[in-house]
């Protein structure tokens, strides 16, 4: 157990990871005060419409025809996620999936899902606190993914960039730097491809050591012992 290289890279990957959680907020926040404007605007008009209407023609507020709500389920829409969301989920995909963070639609088992309940993205106050509290968790299990993934490294080549751990680091590190650009935020998406992929040989290796660790111990059970 290398339990430096564990924190070193813990922390290299929540201080890239951080910056963005912070933008992605500010974005929220902003968004949430704009609406709040638009509608206490669009309300005065509508009622400053309705008194002109009404004071025209009484007759015509009690014909009106009645209006039509139209619900539909958010789960079932394509959702396309910013860029600044890719770079944080692909990096850190284990912490991303248990907090089901920045997903439209969450599962009741992660830590959005029971905070906010499936589906539900509403933009209010105690929304966004959950959010919050969402964010703190993301963080934290990035900490927790990435001492693990790197205070027990799966392999110890020659060259840094073959192991998975730092290579996936590496790429994260460079697609937060052109995330937090907005005017070339888009290149951010050839490093994450190539930290996804990456993701995919660390899966794969894991997969590969524990096949042989049971394979190993299978046979020593079966090995008949020398009297």
């Amino acid at each position: 157990m290398n339990w430096r290289r564990g924190l070193l890279l813990a922390g290299i990957n929540l201080v890239a990871a951080v910056p963005l959680i912070l933008m992605l907020d500010a974005r929220d926040a902003q968004y949430l005060r704009e609406r709040d404007e638009n509608t206490a605007i669009a309300a005065r008009e509508s009622a400053a419409r309705e008194a002109a209407r009404e004071a025209k023609s009484p007759a015509s507020a009690e014909t009106a025809e009645e209006e039509q709500t139209v619900s539909f389920n958010p789960c079932e829409l394509w959702v396309h996620y910013t860029v600044q969301v890719d770079v944080v989920r692909v990096g850190n995909p284990l912490a991303s999936a248990l907090t089901g963070w920045r997903f439209v639609c969450p599962d009741k088992w992660t830590l959005a899902g029971m905070l906010l309940g499936p589906g539900e993205r509403a933009w209010t106050a105690a929304a966004m606190s959950a959010h919050r509290q969402v964010d703190a968790g993301l963080c934290l299990l990035i900490l927790v993914q990435w001492f693990l993934v790197g205070a027990f490294p799966l392999r110890k080549p020659i060259r840094w960039w073959a192991e998975p751990g730092i290579f996936i680091t590496a790429c994260t590190v460079v697609a937060v730097c052109f995330a937090l650009i907005p005017a070339v935020d888009g290149v951010a998406h050839l490093p994450v491809l190539l930290a996804g992929c990456a993701w995919f040989w660390w899966f794969g290796l894991l997969a590969w050591k524990l096949l042989r660790f049971g394979w190993r111990r299978a046979a020593g059970w079966l090995t008949p012992v020398k009297p």
